[in-house]
């Protein structure tokens, strides 16, 4: 089955979106939940709270959204296509964490972030 680039780019949005939306609530899982700094993995009762943490099972949720699409995207369409249009959520997850995690994010980052974009630009042409 072949899919119309606008398909591909509409499914790649769902997907990218859900990867971000999933990130940021991993980190807010995460955040309320001890550290695993200083547990021996002989004990692994330290994951108790992290899967039964909502947010990291949600969070885990969208990421398992995000796979499902691009695998999706994959079997239809070429891996050297698909693949460098994913950095495209290296731009939507820091503005998530910028708009709903208050993360800083420095001005040396954004500029790495715009050369990924220029990047997928090429590459999509």
């Amino acid at each position: 089955m072949s899919y119309s680039r606008k398909k591909i780019w509409g499914l790649l949005l769902v997907g990218l979106l859900s990867e971000a939306v999933g990130f940021v609530l991993i980190k807010r899982g995460l955040s309320e939940v001890p550290a695993f700094s200083g547990h021996s993995l002989q004990s692994l009762s330290f994951l108790l709270p992290v899967i039964t943490s909502p947010q990291v099972l949600i969070g885990t949720a969208f990421e398992a959204l995000h796979f499902g699409v691009l695998m999706e995207l994959l079997s239809v369409s070429d891996v050297s296509y698909i693949i460098p249009l994913t950095s495209i959520g290296y731009v939507l997850t820091p503005l998530s964490a910028l708009f709903f995690l208050q993360e800083k994010i420095p001005t040396l980052r954004w500029i790495g972030i715009f050369l990924v974009c220029t990047g997928v630009a090429a590459v999509s042409l």
